[in-house]
């Protein structure tokens, strides 16, 4: 499920209104704005002319200063008559000042950015440097005269050139100013005017953003409203109004970092039926009277939700388990019907101390509740018995014949309808128990113990073992005693159960569950107890079948000792390839049924000798051709005795009438080729060939093992089935290397093909 949109924050909504109120505005409003950023930079633009015409003022009252004191250092020195040190140093100060202030002047001119455009007027700058220059000149001229003594000259020059110059500087520096002075006074109007303009532009633009981020934190203010709204629709159950499971987690989360709590699982009893008499309109009203009736009933702080259909949960904060209780008595009190022999509801209580998921504790409290419908039905009377789906469950179940299909098809229908991962079976192997079946999702650190024999003596697995009693866990990490591999594995939920037959335990059944918790259900029990009933059945079965098939066996090992006797085979011929035959049809794969046909034609193979007369039968000669061909009928013969036997299977009747058939097709009596004989016919045919050239017959001495073996290689392709033979000559070997000895060396050539009894 993906997970839940957030709700957007006061934050986000407030960044959402400005973007959408700067964003969104229309072009006159950024056209005023434009207009207002404007006003301010031409406002401060005329600000600072309006300054640096002020510092022009400044400057002129300094030049004016020091010209006076050039004047009056001059006036002094013509009145002495004379230029002393003192006056000359003065003298050269005032110059330097006045030239100074001239530059400055000049520089601020040049500084003019805009009211000298507004307003503009003639630039008496370079004017006052002339006339700087031409007083300065005079002044100098004259001091130098009367530093030489020449006071006549000083005072013409004084009167025709000083003092004119001095007059025309004076006069100079009052019209510059007069014209600064105007242009500081317009510069002021000036800055007045863009500064109210620029004032009432802000004020107008400010207003209107106003306005308009206004109205879009409005819109924020309602988008944030409905997306509360949208989110709580989403987390509470339309018809009941409480929180629903999707949202019970976070209720979870922070009810457990308040501290202790309790969780209660509510699954209904009667609402199929209120459904069934008056619709589902009366069924929606019982959910929510009962859904009032949790709500008035909770704490402060605690939380009530419709996990879906008939079940409801509680978190209770604070409350112990007996409150709890008493709680939810006072509730099902309220909502008790008259006449109803069952509650309103069962229950099931978990407790939380310690951080944990909200899925183990549903698990938990679920359990309790199947526990607590339970025990409410079987106080009422009311038939427990596993349903509809458990019975067509069962019906399988009894088709099953062997041990092997309860545990391979039975053990895995029963885990995947109770909704386990994995399944197990400790088969009792003399004292101890092994793990013989290990099935479904295990994980891989398990599989590891398939083969190894159970070594705790404490557990659940323990005690089943110990007290033969079905045994189960909803919470595996939390018992007492686990072992570390299931544990490390993930394990969260076990159930166990004995496999009981001949009066003694002889297995464990054991369903898994990993990486989160399943329920196990009464119901659960005693399906598996009834899987458990099943496979103690098939193995009873099984050894009564085994019993029986050796009692048979038996006796066609006594008959077919009884055909050596008169046909004067080598004693123990019958019981030696019947071995034989089994280990060898076991080599190549034969099913348990086709090796108990295996081992009954083996038995009767020769039993159409009853038919031949004992002159050819007991011959101690080679037969000739006649004889040989009566003697060849035995194969037929046998096959239509033994089929009038009851209980043979066809596969025994196939060895007793083809085992004399040839690979190429030249054998008897159907001249059988390649795969047209019969598996087992083939299998029979080399061991008797075999057992007949390494014992003696009253034709012919016992063959040695090695010369046997290379005469049944050289037949291969030809009287015997090449795969046949292979696997024949790799068991052979194999039995002679783990045996001491061999058979004694004796030579002999039968007269007739090679074949056996």
């Amino acid at each position: 499920m993906a997970p839940d949109p957030p709700v957007p924050t006061r934050r986000a909504a407030w960044r959402v209104a400005v973007r959408e109120s700067l964003l969104g505005a229309p072009a006159w409003l950024y056209a005023l704005l434009t207009l207002t950023l404007l006003s301010a930079a031409l406002s401060a633009v005329v600000i600072q002319d309006v300054a640096r015409h002020q510092r022009t003022l400044l400057t002129l009252a300094d030049a004016r200063t020091a010209a006076f004191a050039l004047n009056a250092v001059e006036w002094q020195a013509r009145a002495r008559g004379s230029l002393d040190a003192d006056l000359s140093a003065e003298a050269r100060a005032c110059l330097a000042e006045l030239r100074r202030f001239t530059a400055r002047l000049e520089q601020l001119s040049r500084e003019d950015l805009l009211i000298a455009r507004v307003h503009p007027h003639t630039p008496g700058d370079h004017t006052l440097n002339r006339q700087v220059a031409a007083y300065t000149g005079a002044v100098q001229t004259l001091l130098d005269l009367i530093a030489r003594g020449q006071l006549e000259a000083a005072a013409q020059v004084d009167d025709t050139q000083v003092d004119p110059a001095f007059t025309a500087l004076r006069d100079r520096i009052s019209d510059v100013r007069a014209a600064e002075e105007a242009t500081v006074e317009i510069g002021r109007q000036l800055t007045l005017l863009l500064t109210a303009l620029t004032a009432l532009g802000a004020l107008v633009t400010a207003g209107l953003l106003a306005a308009r981020l206004n109205r879009s934190l409005n819109q924020a203010r309602a988008w944030h409203a409905e997306a509360r709204r949208q989110r709580e629709r989403e987390e509470r159950d339309p018809l009941t109004g409480l929180w629903n499971r999707r949202s019970l987690q976070r209720q979870f989360t922070l009810a457990q970092a308040a501290g202790p709590l309790c969780v209660a699982v509510l699954d209904l009893n009667r609402l199929k039926a209120i459904n069934d008499l008056g619709g589902h309109g009366a069924g929606d009203a019982h959910l929510t009277r009962v859904a009032h009736a949790l709500q008035a009933a909770l704490p402060e702080g605690g939380v009530a939700a419709r996990l879906g259909g008939d079940e409801f949960a509680l978190l209770l904060p604070r409350l112990t388990g007996d409150q709890t209780a008493q709680l939810l008595e006072d509730v099902a009190a309220q909502l008790n019907a008259p006449g109803e022999t069952l509650p309103p509801f069962a229950v099931g209580v978990a407790p939380v101390t310690d951080v944990t998921s909200l899925e183990r504790v549903l698990a938990l409290a679920d359990a309790a509740m199947y526990e607590d419908k339970e025990h409410q039905r079987a106080q009422a009377g009311r038939d427990t018995r596993l349903g509809a789906s458990v019975e067509e469950f069962t019906s399988r179940l009894e088709q099953l014949e062997t041990p092997q299909e309860v545990l391979e098809e039975g053990l895995g229908m029963a885990r995947d309808m109770l909704g386990f991962q994995g399944s197990t079976y400790l088969e009792r192997q003399g004292d101890a128990f092994v793990l013989t079946h290990l099935d479904g999702e295990v994980p891989a650190p398990m599989r590891g113990a398939l083969g190894q024999p159970f070594t705790g003596r404490r557990g659940l697995t323990a005690e089943v073992i110990e007290h033969s009693a079905t045994r189960w866990s909803n919470d595996y990490p939390a018992e007492p005693h686990v072992l570390t591999s299931w544990l490390e594995a993930g394990l969260k939920s076990i159930l166990l159960v004995p496999v009981r037959y001949g009066g003694r335990l002889m297995g464990v059944i054991s369903l898994l569950h990993f990486g989160t918790w399943r329920v196990v259900t009464p119901q659960a029990r005693r399906l598996t107890e009834a899987l458990a009933s099943r496979l103690g059945h098939t193995f009873e079965q099984q050894a009564a079948l085994e019993h029986l098939r050796h009692a048979v066996q038996g006796g066609l090992l006594a008959l077919g000792a009884a055909l050596e006797e008169r046909d004067l085979e080598t004693a123990g011929h019958t019981a030696r390839v019947v071995t034989l035959s089994e280990r060898l049809g076991a080599r190549l794969g034969l099913g348990e049924t086709a090796l108990h046909a295996l081992q009954q034609g083996a038995s009767l193979h020769d039993i159409g000798k009853l038919a031949i007369p004992d002159a050819i039968l007991l011959k101690p000669g080679p037969l000739d051709a006649q004889e040989w061909e009566v003697m060849q009928h035995h194969a037929a013969r046998g096959h239509d005795i033994a089929h009038r036997l009851q209980g043979l299977l066809p596969a025994t009747l196939d060895v007793i009438r083809h085992h004399h058939e040839h690979w190429d097709g030249s054998g008897y009596p159907d001249r059988l080729r390649g795969e047209e004989i019969p598996l087992a016919a083939r299998i029979f045919a080399v061991c008797d060939v075999y057992d007949a050239l390494t014992h003696p017959r009253p034709y012919k001495d016992a063959w040695p093992h090695e010369r046997a073996v290379a005469e049944i290689r050289a037949r291969r392709g030809t009287q015997f089935d090449p795969r046949v033979v292979d696997t024949f000559l790799t068991l052979i070997e194999a039995q002679r290397a783990a045996q001491a000895g061999t058979a004694p060396q004796v030579t002999g050539v039968p007269d007739q093909p090679l074949s056996g009894s």
